[in-house]
């Protein structure tokens, strides 16, 4: 603070300078005369001006003096002010901060949890089995492959610091597609002597075997494919999966059928069915459904539980005739295409004069893989499903969106068998499938690993530092997003809703093969590579609940 400095108040009278040298005589007589004329003048007579005198400047001495205290006061009171600014000022700076939040260590929060890893059993088939009976297999599908479409994605999840510090271990862990007793033994493996966090499998496991994860062992299960929503119910914290249950799956599979009039009114269907308790739910759904349409129905169940394909096969078969001979004017196929092809191989024999309808309720019914390995004679059958196509009604090929392609990229980077080149339609595990024109095509992506695995990371981040498989589940129903080719692009889990798709369609199974010509518009027969396919009937989605 600027200090200011006050003057007391004075009179000013003449100043007179003397020059040097003696002073005259006279002058010193004149001024002794004059000094003793005023000292006789202030004995007589002048108290009264002395005192005025006196007063004023006792009055101008108190003023100066006042003045001067009032201005040491202010100086003092500004001294203190800035004294106490200066004193205040470091105790700000002082003050304690405050405590910074508490970092949560990590910890083995749950079963296949450490502090530094995450363990995921990645269930998969042992090809092997397929290819000792003769079933056609890429040479490039093989077992490895199959558990590489999510441990590629882990890898790199780990190179970029892990799951909230975690690095994820995928283990595989193998069944044989033609032995159920396998499908429990890989269970007994992931839940006891592995000890896995969750199992995750993108397609192909039997339903039938889930809960032995889910309801058994209290293991978290993640399902690329169909389960039912009995299974669901008995372990919703602990059950999820791509496609909707085998009950929504039937159900709106055949109310779609009557809603589209594909079945004349009072025709009699016949349902061929399966123990397989949660493809049953579809069969079952299905037949309600119709029944209250005003249908009348027939099921012939098909034993898929022995371990016996050749066995299955020969019951699907001879369900032909039995159908015929019951006079049905439609059939619905429920059977997982693996056990249906003595089924339509009689349909090809036979040429019965019933339509058929599939409903995507078993394993890779309705896929451009189970399209490709499906028999000619299912030709005009039709599917509802929540599987996608890159096939127009009207012609052409569609483009993939944004997060497909996306997918796709990440595909030909993972896997260089394929040559930097994936192509739509193309079979899974296909190297050099070549066209009647001459080109090569390659393996299209995978989209449901591609969907399945973007959703575990999500879940497994947002479930926190410490994830525990009840966190995970409720981080699971938190998400919604895209999904590859599937449900018209589009996904949601939710309160009670453990499935991730939301919509389906009609489509309709069409013939290509390596001597189709490609045509004007870029496909083969509708197709968009050389092999059968799934094309939408009208295109147009339904959403469901």
């Amino acid at each position: 603070m600027r200090k200011y400095q006050t003057k007391p108040f004075a009179l000013i009278g003449k100043q007179f300078s003397f020059a040097g040298g003696k002073m005259k005589k006279q002058l010193f007589k004149l001024v002794a005369i004059f000094l003793s004329f005023v000292m006789i003048m202030a004995s007589c007579g002048g108290s009264d001006d002395d005192a005025s005198s006196s007063n004023d400047s006792s009055s101008q001495e108190s003023s100066s003096e006042a003045s001067s205290s009032e201005a040491s006061s202010s100086e003092a009171s500004s001294s203190e002010a800035s004294s106490n600014t200066e004193e205040e000022a470091p105790a700000e700076e002082d003050a304690p901060e405050p405590e910074p939040e508490p970092v949560e260590e990590r910890t083995a929060s749950d079963i296949g949890i450490t502090e530094d890893t995450i363990k995921i059993g990645v269930i998969v088939s042992d090809l092997q089995g397929l290819i000792d009976i003769g079933y056609p297999l890429p040479a490039a599908l093989d077992t490895d492959h199959l558990s590489e479409r999510f441990t590629k994605y882990f890898d790199e999840w780990n190179a970029a610091g892990g799951i909230n510090g975690r690095m994820v271990e995928g283990v595989q862990i193998t069944w044989d597609p033609l032995s159920p007793a396998t499908m429990e033994q890989s269970c007994t493996e992931a839940v006891l002597d592995e000890g896995v966090f969750m199992a995750i499998n993108a397609s192909g496991f039997s339903q039938a075997f889930i809960p032995c994860f889910t309801e058994d062992n209290d293991t978290t299960f993640f399902y690329g494919e169909v389960a039912s929503q009995e299974m669901i119910d008995a372990a919703p914290n602990r059950l999820f999966s791509l496609n909707p249950p085998s009950e929504v799956a039937g159900g709106v599979g055949a109310q779609l059928i009557v809603d589209q009039g594909l079945i004349p009114a009072g025709s009699k269907v016949g349902i061929l069915d399966s123990t397989n308790p949660p493809i049953a739910a579809a069969g079952e759904a299905a037949v309600s459904i119709l029944e209250e349409a005003g249908y009348s129905t027939t099921t012939i169940t098909v034993n898929t539980l022995s371990g016996d394909n050749a066995a299955a096969n020969a019951e699907g078969a001879a369900a032909v005739a039995q159908f015929s001979a019951e006079g049905v004017d439609h059939v619905f196929v429920i059977l997982p295409f693996i056990y249906a092809s003595g089924f339509w191989g009689e349909v090809g024999a036979l040429s019965p004069s019933w339509d058929r309808t599939i409903l995507d309720s078993a394993s890779s019914n309705c896929t451009p893989f189970g399209a490709s390995r499906t028999d000619p004679a299912a030709e005009g059958a039709i599917c509802v499903t929540s599987y996608d196509s890159y096939a127009s009604p009207d012609g052409g090929v569609g483009d993939d969106d944004a997060f497909e392609a996306q997918c796709r990229e990440e595909w030909i980077a993972h896997f260089p068998i394929f040559d930097g080149k994936s192509d739509k339609g193309a079979p899974s595990g296909e190297v050099g499938l070549e066209t009647a024109d001459g080109e090569l095509l390659n393996s299209d992506y995978a989209p449901g690993e591609c969907t399945m695995q973007y959703l575990i990371k999500e879940a497994l981040e947002n479930a926190g530092v410490n994830p525990t498989r009840d966190s995970f589940a409720d981080a699971m129903r938190g998400l919604s997003g895209p999904q590859a080719f599937r449900s018209n692009g589009e996904g949601a889990f939710g309160p009670g809703k453990n499935y991730f798709s939301t919509q389906m369609q009609a489509v309709t199974f069409t013939l290509a093969s390596r001597s189709t010509a490609k045509g004007a518009d870029g496909t083969f027969n509708g197709c968009p590579a050389p092999v059968n396919c799934w094309v939408p009937v009208t295109g147009e989605w339904f959403k469901f609940n």
